[in-house]
């Protein structure tokens, strides 16, 4: 029997080629100059496409930027999951393996135009609502099902993981705008914010 080729639809192909070259574009200026700062026409043209193309897709500049938070978010959320992954791989333990996932989001920290695209520009021009939306499907989802696993193992059985989830993730993003933007004293806050958060898991694991 002859197998039909699928036909691709190189409508949805070009627009993800355009969607992917705006994103791309919009995080570098976003990173380098900041939601405000960051001009369209520059946007555009570095992703080789019209103004025109960039609101069709994503109604305006601000619908950009959402894009391209819940897409930094969505990696880093990856990034984590793989770490914690990669632990338990190599016969590590669940509290390693949790432990190495927010190393991974700490380090992460380290990058301050990151930092700022995330913990400053997004809350501010995105809002609690949209902001909130995106945590709760990457970032905030994540770390619920990181504390839903890790109960599973015996640890943090007393506590809602809901809650928990919430107060780890704050914590750590507290972590993380605690990081200066000085690069020469960024490896040695980065060593102390890690104990902090450390010890406050090890308290929540213990009681």
């Amino acid at each position: 029997m002859t197998e039909i080729p699928t036909k691709r639809d190189g409508r949805k192909e070009n627009a993800s080629a355009t969607q992917a070259a705006l994103q791309l574009a919009a995080l570098r200026w976003f990173s380098a100059q900041g939601f405000e700062k960051a001009p369209v026409g520059s946007i555009c043209g570095d992703a080789g496409v019209t103004v025109g193309a960039l609101y069709h897709h994503y109604g305006d500049k601000k619908g950009l930027f959402a894009a391209v938070v819940e897409q930094v978010d969505a990696q880093l959320v990856q990034q984590a999951l793989a770490a914690r992954q990669a632990v338990i791989d190599n016969g590590g333990s669940a509290w390693d393996a949790f432990l190495a996932s927010i190393d991974t989001v700490l380090q992460a920290g380290t990058n301050a135009p990151l930092r700022r695209l995330m913990l400053v520009d997004a809350p501010a021009v995105l809002g609690a609502q949209v902001w909130g939306e995106i945590r709760q499907r990457q970032g905030l989802g994540a770390m619920r099902g990181s504390i839903a696993a890790i109960q599973a193992h015996g640890i943090f059985q007393g506590h809602d993981a809901e809650r928990l989830a919430r107060i780890v993730l704050g914590a750590l993003y507290g972590g993380m705008d605690s990081l200066p933007e000085d690069e020469a004293g960024v490896q040695d806050a980065l060593a102390d914010t890690r104990q902090c958060l450390v010890a406050m898991l090890e308290g929540l694991r213990r009681g």
